[in-house]
């Protein structure tokens, strides 16, 4: 009887463990699409669907966590390159300050980079394999990586989730010269629609996640058409995507 109890005890244990391990949601991704994880502009389901689908997106849409990786301002986009719309024109931004007219040498987005003790929060939806050519063209300068076995909360079923990071030549740290770096208020108004959408708490996970910014390089932006951009290097980093 003693030894009957003693093997009891450790199936009951087991039994308890198993009991109070998190049940995850299977987030499952159809034939024919995959699966992104957006941090930043993406986290935005109104950007989505008027800046890139042009169509409105009814698939799921839903808050999630990638591990191994942190937020920062360090994409940094040269402004001497001629960057890229959704209505498929190119143009060249400058800040007007103080009645002058300065073209800065950067503009910084958001980016993640490696972080083994972070979690940061974002949002997870499907894209058709067909349409990633619309994002990649929206994420130059960007490369897009398989982030499946990071992705917390969800089992993943389907086909693979994927992210952007900065290419090496685009990640930069930017100061407090608004003549070298800026970030632009549209921008920060697409990530505050994103949090007018997922609400406070999920915009407070946001800010505890992300490197802050130095105030002096937020700018309103306004643009020129570039009638004719030098388009070699913004050939080169279309190539580097692969379908």
């Amino acid at each position: 009887m003693k030894l009957l109890f003693t093997l009891m005890i450790p199936a009951v244990v087991l039994l308890l463990l198993g009991s109070c391990q998190e049940k995850l949601e299977t987030f499952t991704i159809p034939e024919g699409h995959v699966a992104m994880f957006g941090y930043g502009s993406l986290m935005s389901k109104n950007l989505i669907e008027t800046g890139l689908l042009d169509k409105a997106y009814h698939g799921p849409f839903l808050p999630a966590h990638l591990k191994g990786y942190k937020r920062s301002w360090t994409f940094a986009w040269p402004t001497d390159l001629p960057l890229y719309n959704v209505d498929s024109t190119f143009t060249k931004d400058y800040i007007l300050t103080e009645g002058d007219t300065i073209y800065p040498k950067y503009l910084h987005y958001l980016n993640i980079r490696e972080d083994p003790n972070t979690v940061i929060n974002g949002v997870l939806y499907i894209v058709p394999a067909a349409d990633l050519p619309n994002y990649d063209a929206w994420e130059l300068g960007y490369e897009r990586f398989e982030v499946t076995h990071l992705i917390q909360g969800y089992t993943i079923e389907g086909g693979p989730v994927f992210a952007y990071k900065a290419l090496p030549d685009f990640e930069l740290v930017p100061n407090n010269d608004y003549t070298q770096n800026v970030i632009e208020r549209s921008y920060v108004k697409i990530l505050e629609d994103a949090f007018g959408y997922w609400g406070k708490d999920f915009e407070a996970e946001y800010h505890k996640t992300t490197e802050p910014f130095d105030p002096a390089i937020l700018h309103e932006t306004h643009k020129i058409l570039l009638t004719d951009p030098a388009m070699e290097k913004v050939e080169e980093l279309k190539s580097g995507f692969k379908y």
